[in-house]
């Protein structure tokens, strides 16, 4: 018979016994797609072998942010088990931009490559893929972001939905595995983890075959510890956590704070095999990661509050560098609940300003850039954020009218589904069913339980009343941050909501983490 908050758990997700079998059934290289059954495999495979058989000169070109760095590291690391030496290249942010470009193209050309494998762009390079056929080169896109316009013409692509895969993207890391396994004939552990980390970074939905990806990438992290991994984690306990809020944020820093072609050193830090050299990239990804957090901090920090409070959207022009104006925009977007816009000069164009814009359900990005398209240079993303650039001279003009299109459409709060729980059901038995459905992300959010009726007379709170701490017994406790006890005591009673986290720093403890609260009359 089955447990009764296990049933609760599952009615919460509408999931039967059976989805519950084959969700938690054991994970391995078997519940992966076979690569050899994808549209357009072969043809990439068959470039591939004939360039090593002509001994072709092949260089990866990759992208800056983790699930670039992990697709280029998956790909080099499998020209090295093949035997072949190949080159890459992680474009910088503030000299190359984004994607294959003409110029570097160009560069390539001179150095006499034969063949370039895109990993993580190139699937709308069109002037570039055209320009390197030109010069006697052929393209091979490992990639997953929208389609062009006009297919592009490389000798090969694989991509989650021009090759058929699945109408669920996947990771351009997970395409580069399936790219990676093509060639060796199997699926190599450590390069499986890290398709998984890239699936988790890039925030893609964890279903069907994502999922399968990340859950046999963790198990793989907790059987091996790979030391490139496990040296860049917060937290003994491995979880989609570890990925998302510990490894792929230190990676992601590197390029949002570096603004020379060091970021090239990631690849290294993650395929090199000399310990003590990756022990001292770890060191700078470490301390470089430290930085990318205090200049966030002294940047909001430096705000004036009339600029941002009381506003119905945030536009802000920033002296800072361009990778930190998104997690900027996010950190204003939690605080302020409004729409903000972080924009900062060019590096190479002081007359163009370079924004990054962050939303919620509501207020919809690509549908104002289409209400702004006068003002914008460039501009894409999705719903809730995106990027753009603008003339420095049409700031002011542009601000007035991203401002009253923020007053007229307002953020829609969409109450989050919640399970009713009791403080008793606060148990290791019951974190384990929880974490049995992990991983937890974009598509398939971790469960928000829900006590009611909570007396606060009998709470304990820590740093002189700052943040609620009462323990329920020897190895759990309740924990709320920044919920002062002068705040809380204002009433008898309180409804909490919150998720199961488990804390090994000091022994090990289950925390109910309360995320917000709702105060009975």
């Amino acid at each position: 018979m089955m447990d009764t908050f296990l049933k609760k758990l599952l009615d919460y997700y509408s999931l039967s016994e059976e989805d519950y079998l084959s969700l938690t059934k054991d994970i391995s290289e078997v519940r992966l797609l076979d690569p050899n059954s994808i549209k357009g495999m072969d043809k990439v495979k068959k470039r591939i072998l004939s360039a090593i058989k002509n001994k072709e000169k092949i260089i990866i070109y990759g992208d800056y942010d983790c699930d670039g760095i992990t697709s280029t590291s998956i790909m080099f690391e499998t020209f090295k088990k093949l035997d072949y030496e190949v080159s890459y290249y992680i474009p910088s942010r503030y000299i190359d931009g984004y994607g294959l470009n003409v110029e570097n193209v160009i560069k390539i050309a001179e150095g006499d490559y034969k063949l370039i494998i895109c990993v993580d762009n190139g699937i709308s390079a069109n002037e570039a893929i055209d320009k390197a056929n030109e010069l006697g080169m052929d393209v091979i896109v490992i990639d997953h972001h929208e389609l062009g316009e006009t297919p592009v013409k490389a000798a090969g692509v694989i991509h989650p939905i021009v090759s058929e895969i699945s109408n669920i993207i996947g990771s351009a890391g997970y395409m580069s595995l399936f790219v990676s396994s093509a060639l060796l004939g199997e699926y190599d552990d450590y390069l499986v983890t890290l398709a998984g980390l890239s699936v988790v970074s890039d925030m893609m939905e964890l279903k069907g075959y994502n999922r399968d990806v990340v859950r046999l990438a963790l198990f793989n992290l907790k059987k091996y510890r790979y030391p490139r991994l496990i040296s860049l984690c917060d937290n003994e306990t491995i979880s989609e956590k570890t990925f998302g809020l510990e490894i792929a944020p230190k990676i992601n820093a590197i390029a949002r704070i570096i603004t020379n072609k060091n970021i090239n050193l990631l690849v290294k830090y993650l395929t090199s095999p000399d310990e003590m050299y990756a022990k001292s990239l770890r060191d700078w990804i470490l301390k470089n990661n430290e930085v990318r957090k205090q200049l966030t901090t002294q940047a909001i920090e430096k705000i004036p509050n009339e600029e941002i409070e009381g506003k119905d959207g945030i536009v802000l022009k920033l002296d800072i560098l361009e990778g930190l104006i998104g997690l900027i925009a996010n950190r204003l977007l939690t605080t302020y609940n409004v729409p903000v816009l972080i924009f900062t000069e060019d590096e190479k164009d002081p007359n163009i300003l370079k924004g990054s814009i962050r939303s919620k359900e509501g207020f919809n990005v690509t549908k104002a850039f289409s209400s702004l398209d006068k003002y914008l240079l460039t501009g894409g993303g999705h719903a809730f954020a995106g990027g753009l650039s603008i003339k420095k001279d049409d700031y002011e003009e542009f601000k007035k009218d991203f401002e009253n299109l923020c007053k007229t459409y307002k953020f829609v709060e969409e109450e989050k589904p919640s399970l009713r729980i009791e403080l008793n059901d606060i148990t290791m038995e019951n974190y384990s069913h929880v974490q049995s459905l992990a991983p937890y992300g974009v598509g398939f959010k971790e469960p928000l339980f829900r006590i009611d009726n909570l007396p606060t007379r009998g709470l304990t709170f820590i740093k002189g009343g700052v943040h609620l701490a009462t323990p329920l017994s020897i190895n759990t406790k309740l924990l709320g941050f920044n919920m002062p006890e002068y705040e809380i005591k204002k009433t008898s009673h309180f409804d909490i909501f919150g998720t199961f986290y488990l804390n090994t720093k000091f022994g090990t403890t289950l925390e109910f983490r309360i995320s917000d609260y709702i105060a009975r009359e």
